[in-house]
């Protein structure tokens, strides 16, 4: 982990304690939706590195 990436959990780790249920909640969905965001991103650009390698045969 690199220092800024861990600043960066050290303060998200801060403003948590003083959230309330539905920040917490919010914030939650945030992260979840950016991690699942990043795995289609990652799906779709396999899947087109497929269809290119196709084009080429």
């Amino acid at each position: 982990m690199s220092e800024r990436e861990r600043k960066i959990t050290e303060t998200i780790a801060a403003a948590v304690d003083n959230m309330s249920d539905f920040g917490k909640g919010y914030l939650l969905g945030m992260g979840e939706a950016m991690v699942m965001d990043k795995k289609e991103k990652a799906k779709a650009g396999d899947a087109k590195a497929g269809e290119d390698n196709e084009i080429q045969r």
